[in-house]
């Protein structure tokens, strides 16, 4: 599977673009990269190269923390019939992510089931699948959280009950593709906030970092424009994580 070096220096450039305009030595700024599903298969499959990958981002984006968490996951977090991670699956990489930033709070859930799922890939084999199942991890804060939506210009939960019935239901996480967002936690008084750069793996995963931070804010440059987001947010002070899936780092001509 081809290495796209060149949409690895789109990416990188677009995160530096970010970091000049925005961040200073007063920002904590760290990146991690989510495999896709084919780093843990070993069966003759063609493979791109990781280690070059993980090792080019590294280069390029020296003024950030790399956190890795390919070791805090295999085959079975994903969905089968899906290219994304189950969230019940990934309180190891919240973990991971949180000691990386040095701000790691323990942090208890239930887990709920929601909806049966046939991800993009069961209608693409010509075989029979089972169904996947979309759960959400709950606890006090996150039935208490107050996400905003910048595209709606209102305030839902953080978990969007509406979607179990739409196609694609991975929307049930934080309403799905959305440009700017942000998740308050009432319940966390520390004061500290997170600004994460993300695809769409952030959707689930964001809300497992929440116990943490008093306020969680998401950006997904492939829908707005990093140029305008000082309309938006102050970056004064904050964390800062980019986390992007190896199928975006590969293929970056969607980030604005």
């Amino acid at each position: 599977y081809p290495l796209n070096e060149k949409s690895i220096e789109n990416l990188s450039n677009k995160v530096k673009q970010i970091a000049n305009q925005y961040l200073t030595e007063n920002n904590n700024v760290y990146f991690t990269i989510v495999p896709d599903k084919n780093y843990f298969v070993n069966d003759n499959n063609l493979k791109m190269d990781y280690d070059l990958l993980e090792s080019r981002m590294k280069e390029n984006l020296d003024f950030a923390t790399y956190i890795n968490i390919f070791d805090k996951l295999d085959l079975t977090d994903y969905y089968k019939t899906d290219s994304h991670w189950k969230q019940e699956n990934i309180q190891k990489v919240a973990d991971e992510l949180l000691k990386g930033m040095n701000n790691y709070s323990s942090s208890n859930y239930n887990i709920e089931n929601i909806a049966k799922i046939k991800g993009a890939y069961a209608y693409q084999v010509p075989v029979n699948t089972d169904f996947d199942e979309i759960n959400i991890m709950t606890n006090d804060i996150l039935e208490n959280a107050r996400v905003f939506n910048y595209t709606t210009n209102a305030y839902s939960n953080v978990y969007d009950l509406s979607k179990k019935d739409s196609l694609d239901k991975y929307d049930i996480y934080l309403s799905g593709s959305t440009p700017l967002l942000t998740i308050n936690n009432d319940k966390n008084n520390n004061g500290k906030e997170l600004i994460i750069f993300r695809d769409s793996y952030g959707s689930s995963l964001a809300p497992l970092l929440l116990n943490s931070y008093s306020k969680i804010t998401l950006v997904d440059t492939r829908y707005i424009s990093p140029t305008i987001l000082g309309n938006y947010i102050d970056f004064s002070n904050k964390d800062v994580l980019f986390i992007y899936s190896i199928s975006i780092i590969n293929n970056s001509y969607s980030l604005k």
